[in-house]
């Protein structure tokens, strides 16, 4: 794993390399504003936070194959992009379907302090000298993820969701199902909530689930994913379309579902 890091990482400053020196060879000055230095300051953040994302994927998939996982019976889907009945598209890294379960990985790479709660919206990432980043909640992500999949398989069956941190830190956050990649293993393993499929179940659970894969390209569910931002700051629910309209609960304030009990998002304040 660390050659192919090293590996991955000599490729990305090679090119980089052959692209700067292509554009000198062929005459193209390199602009050098300040507009143009901050442009590309942003393209590289994207790229690496990309790249990490891939990477992530890459180890928890790898962690899930039976060869270095040891014999289990389960089925396993990657990256299944799924389309909702508003036509919006939602990327799920990991479904795997087991005589226990079906679990939905959501899979992140994230290093530091990882600071945060079930139900924040927010969670704070603790760099080096003080660093410090607001990161979208990945249980809240996974349950909007969980919500569709359930439609899709109309109810029939629990979905638990799991969040596995591949940089080994999730130990501060504490809460049960939010853990770490050298977890993975024991606890897919040792998960008990009575749940048992059998062979044909799992067989149906995921053949359902890969005929509802989306074929979309990467710029399209981008713009999915920007639409649905909008539509939450237009006070529009993302999951059914219904307006968000101010309630009062037991914490307090929070925005919710027109549509309330058969949509049950929520927004805080």
């Amino acid at each position: 794993m660390i050659i192919l890091i090293i590996s991955l990482s000599l490729f990305i400053v090679l090119m980089i390399i052959i692209v700067i020196v292509t554009s000198s060879k062929n005459g193209t000055p390199i602009n050098n504003t300040k507009e143009h230095r901050n442009e590309r300051h942003r393209s590289f953040i994207e790229y690496r936070n990309e790249m990490r994302g891939n990477m992530g994927e890459y180890r928890v998939n790898a962690a899930l194959n039976p060869l270095i996982f040891g014999k289990v019976n389960h089925r396993q889907i990657n990256n299944l992009i799924i389309l909702d009945e508003r036509n919006k598209s939602h990327q799920i890294d990991h479904i795997e379907i087991r005589k226990n379960g079906i679990f939905c990985i959501e899979t992140k790479n994230y290093k530091g302090l990882i600071l945060g709660d079930e139900n924040q919206k927010e969670w704070t990432q603790c760099l080096f000298r003080g660093e410090r980043h607001q990161l979208i909640n990945p249980v809240k992500q996974n349950k909007s993820h969980i919500y569709h999949l359930h439609k899709i398989l109309g109810n029939k069956y629990k979905i638990n969701s799991v969040i596995v941190f591949v940089r080994n830190n999730a130990d501060g956050l504490g809460i049960p199902y939010v853990i770490n990649l050298n977890q993975l293993k024991r606890y897919l393993d040792n998960f008990n909530d009575g749940t048992h499929l059998s062979d044909e179940e799992m067989d149906t659970i995921q053949r359902t689930l890969l005929n509802h894969a989306a074929r979309i390209t990467k710029e399209e569910h981008i713009r999915n994913i920007n639409a649905t931002k909008q539509e939450l700051e237009n006070g529009i629910c993302p999951r059914c379309g219904g307006k968000l309209v101010e309630r009062n609960g037991k914490y307090g304030k929070f925005f919710g579902c027109s549509n309330y009990p058969k949509c049950k998002f929520i927004k805080k304040l």
